[in-house]
C-alpha cells in the first residue's frame, strides 16, 4: 500500500507514552487523528478506518445480515514513521515522563480524627480497678487444682511414694504443686493490701470532701445564710416586700398647673396642624 502524502511523523517528536517499542512486542504508535493504537508495518502506521478499534473482518448487525456502514479511511492511516531515535533513548525518554507525572500528583492526604476534650481534673475520678487480678487468682486456683490432681493420681499408681519414697516425676509434681500453692497465697495477700489501699483512700476521699464542703459553707456565711433560707415569715396584707423599689407616684402634686400645661399643649398642637 502506498504511504500517506503526509509529511513522515518523527519518533523523537512523539510523546514516548505514545509510543511502544519494547522488544519482544509488537511495535505499536497511537493515531494523532482517531488517538486508537495501531501496529507500525513498513515503518508507517498499518492502514485503518477512523471507527475501528484493531483491523478485522466486517462487523454486521445482530438483527439482519446487511452490513453496518463504516466511516471512511482516517487520514493518519498510511503515514509515515521515521525512527530517528534507538529502543534505549525511548526507554529514557518513558522513564523520564513518568518521573515527572508522579512529582506532579498530589500526595495522598490523611485525615486524622480529632482527639476528644480531656475530662477536666475536677471531674475526675478515680478508675474502676481492671478484673485482671481477679483473673488471675481464678488462673491460680484452677493450676493448683490441676496440679493437686496430678500428684494424687501419680501416688495411686506409683509404689515407691506410696512406701514415702519420692521418685523422680513424683518430685517434680510435689514441686510443682508447692509453688502454685505459695504463689496463690502471695497473690491473695497482695490482693487484700490492695482492697485495703483502696479502702483507705475512699475514706480519706470523703473526709477531704466534707472538710472542704465545710469551709466553703463558712466563707459563704455559715448560720446566718442557713437562719435566713430557714426564715418563713408571714407577710401582713399591703406590707411591701424589701426587695422591691421606691413607690412611684400616679397622681400629679399640683392638679391645677398640671391642667394649665396641658391645655397649652393643645392649643400649640392645634396651630401647628391645619384643618382638615
Amino acid at each position: 500500500m502506498r504511504p500517506s502524502p503526509r509529511p513522515a511523523l518523527l519518533a523523537s517528536e512523539i510523546l514516548p507514552q505514545n509510543l511502544n517499542l519494547r522488544d519482544g512486542e509488537v511495535h505499536t504508535v497511537r493515531c494523532p487523528d482517531c488517538e486508537a493504537w495501531r501496529p507500525i508495518k513498513r515503518s508507517m502506521i498499518s492502514p485503518h478506518r477512523a471507527d475501528d478499534p484493531a483491523p478485522g473482518p466486517r462487523r454486521y448487525n445482530h438483527g439482519d445480515n446487511t452490513p453496518r456502514p463504516r466511516a471512511g479511511r482516517c487520514p493518519a492511516s498510511a503515514q509515515l514513521i521515521k525512527m530517528d531515535i534507538t529502543v534505549e533513548q525511548w526507554g529514557r525518554a518513558l522513564l523520564d515522563a513518568e518521573s515527572i507525572a508522579a512529582s506532579r500528583r498530589s500526595a495522598r492526604q490523611f485525615y486524622k480524627p480529632l482527639a476528644e476534650a480531656p475530662v477536666p481534673v475536677s471531674r475526675m475520678a478515680r478508675a474502676p480497678k481492671s478484673q485482671s487480678a481477679q483473673f488471675f487468682q481464678n488462673e491460680l486456683n484452677t493450676a493448683h487444682q490441676r496440679a493437686l490432681e496430678a500428684v494424687m493420681l501419680h501416688r495411686s499408681s506409683c509404689a515407691a511414694c506410696q512406701n514415702g519414697r519420692f521418685c523422680g516425676t513424683g518430685r517434680q509434681l510435689e514441686e510443682r504443686h508447692t509453688w502454685t500453692e505459695e504463689t496463690r497465697e502471695e497473690q491473695r495477700t497482695k490482693q487484700a493490701r490492695a482492697q485495703k489501699a483502696d479502702q483507705r483512700w475512699e475514706r480519706s476521699r470523703d473526709e477531704n470532701q466534707a472538710r472542704r464542703r465545710q469551709a466553703q459553707w463558712a466563707k459563704r456565711g455559715g448560720t446566718a445564710v442557713e437562719t435566713a433560707n430557714n426564715r418563713c415569715a408571714k407577710r401582713t396584707p399591703g406590707s411591701r416586700s424589701e426587695f422591691r423599689g421606691p413607690q412611684v407616684p400616679l397622681a400629679p402634686r399640683d392638679v391645677e398647673a398640671h391642667d394649665r400645661r396641658q391645655a397649652e399643649l393643645g392649643r400649640q398642637y392645634t396651630q401647628r396642624t391645619p384643618a382638615a
